[in-house]
């Protein structure tokens, strides 16, 4: 039993010829030829990495293994190519590197986003962690673990800046979560992170989609007071709460402040003002807005052009409402793509002329 046992542990490494193992009792000689050289068997993808100093053949190397879950599921190999590529300066194939992991299956797991987001911040690569963050966790609808990470970050030396902080803000606000977007406010300004406008208007956002239009309109005051300019997706904001709150008379003033503050209205202004305008029977002053917007090339919706037309000749005014209608035919693409629209039109082009 003892020789078959060290027979089969040798011919793991020789193969001999099957005559020579033989009952026979003939005599045989034994040449290197009959010994077969064992198979030569490459090195471990691991073991080439890190043996691996040229900071080139290493980012190839990893590279090539983009899909080898024992390299990218192997931290510590991970983080070490890294930081060898970092202190090669290589900071060029560090983004590729990541980022090219982003664009796989396995940049689709919350942990392994994480995970990049602390190499990017190893490697002193601040921006590349922070724009990670609010790509791949924020905008996946998943603040908590943002959240979470964000913790993380800081305790690997990245000071989340109002960037990173207005983007957790608007996420949990979105989510109708205010309570949690506002404590994260209360601590991004007890740490010395004063908010801008982006975070303002996060704010204004959700207020105004609360039905709170004039506690929206005190947080813009409350902008001028810290030196921070209201723009134009702030006055539209507030623009859009008050009509909806039938404040129309509101709407207006702050209507007049935006060109006060030498901004011009955009397209979305006009729309939102025309609209709650003539729902108020205001059609002058919505006659002059669709006026001024489509002489923009800013067209309204069609159904808010139909409304205005309609309020135009049921108060006399037929011939506002035929210039607004040869606007519409000036139009470049015209309406005319949806068949509705199209009758629409017609019906009320029939009824002005």
């Amino acid at each position: 039993m003892l020789s078959l046992r060290l027979g089969r542990r040798f011919r793991t490494y020789t193969t001999i010829p099957a005559s020579i193992t033989s009952t026979s009792k003939t005599k045989t000689t034994l040449t290197a030829k009959d010994i077969k050289k064992p198979l030569t068997l490459e090195e471990p993808a691991l073991i080439k990495l890190k043996a691996e100093r040229d900071p080139e053949k290493l980012f190839h190397l990893f590279k090539a293994n983009a899909n080898n879950r024992l390299v990218i599921e192997n931290l510590v190999a991970f983080e070490d190519t890294v930081s060898r590529l970092a202190g090669a300066g290589r900071f060029d194939y560090i983004e590729q590197l990541l980022e090219h992991q982003k664009a796989l299956p396995q940049g689709r797991r919350e942990g392994f986003i994480m995970r990049i987001i602390m190499l990017y911040g190893k490697a002193g690569m601040v921006n590349h962690a922070i724009d990670t963050f609010k790509d791949a966790l924020c905008r996946m609808g998943i603040p908590d673990k943002a959240y979470m990470v964000m913790g993380e970050m800081e305790k690997s030396g990245i000071t989340p800046d109002v960037i990173t902080y207005t983007t957790l803000i608007s996420s949990f606000y979105k989510l109708n979560r205010a309570e949690i977007g506002n404590g994260l406010w209360n601590l991004m300004v007890m740490r010395g992170c004063l908010p801008n406008l982006a975070t303002f208007n996060a704010r204004v956002q959700f207020l105004v989609h609360k039905g709170r239009s004039w506690q929206a309109n005190s947080l813009m005051g409350m902008m001028r007071y810290l030196g921070i300019s209201p723009d134009e997706v702030t006055f539209n904001l507030v623009i859009k709460g008050f009509c909806r709150a039938g404040y129309i008379d509101m709407a207006k003033r702050v209507y007049s402040a935006l060109h006060d503050e030498g901004y011009k209205p955009n397209a979305r202004i006009y729309q939102t003002m025309m609209h709650y305008l003539c729902k108020e029977g205001e059609f002058d002053m919505a006659y002059t807005m669709c006026k001024n917007s489509m002489e923009k090339n800013w067209f309204p919706s069609i159904i808010s052009i139909c409304q205005l037309l309609q309020g135009l000749q049921a108060t006399g005014k037929i011939e506002k409402a035929r210039f607004i209608l040869s606007l519409v035919h000036k139009k470049v693409p015209s309406f005319s793509s949806n068949q509705m629209e199209e009758e629409t039109a017609y019906e009320l082009a029939i009824i002005i002329q």
